[in-house]
């Protein structure tokens, strides 16, 4: 008898591992889907922010940057233009750009970037805002990002 209970006990057991595998690949895969909902959200909110706040001068200014200049050209409308697949910028889309700001600063320090840049920046803001950017992103990452900025707020206009 005892032979025919654990007989008996091994397919509820088979159940319970198969019902428990496959709830928790569900919560993983849940997971995996919230975190890229939850990424492009927060791109787009940010880029919109970013592109928003970028003036005609700031376009002219990243127009004769010469890394973006070097790049795609000195003209407004190759910098809009510009398509980063193409080229051996290590950042290509905004979600990229996200990701790589996100690594790079702590919320805190995004918040209080985004605010400064909001309420206007002083030239000595200006200035530490820079270094702190050229401290932790490189020469190519900063031109990708500013010629993501400058095509978000094109397609914002």
């Amino acid at each position: 008898m005892n032979g025919t209970v654990r007989f008996s006990e091994q397919p509820i057991k088979l159940k319970k591992i198969i019902f428990w595998t496959i709830t928790g690949g569900s919560f993983i895969l849940l997971g995996f889907l919230i975190y890229f909902a939850s990424m492009n959200l927060i791109s787009n909110k940010v880029m919109t922010e970013v592109a928003g706040s970028i003036s005609e001068d700031d376009l002219a200014m990243l127009a004769n940057d010469p890394n973006v200049e070097a790049l795609l050209g000195n003209s407004m409308d190759d910098l809009k233009a510009a398509d980063l697949q193409k080229t051996s910028l290590p950042i290509k889309t905004k979600e990229e750009a996200v990701k790589k700001i996100s690594e790079s600063f702590s919320i805190d320090e995004i918040k209080q970037s985004v605010s400064k840049v909001k309420g206007g920046l002083t030239a000595e803001e200006q200035n530490e805002l820079y270094s702190l950017l050229t401290e932790r992103l490189s020469d190519e990452e900063l031109t990708a990002l500013k010629i993501i900025a400058v095509q978000e707020a094109n397609q914002n206009q």
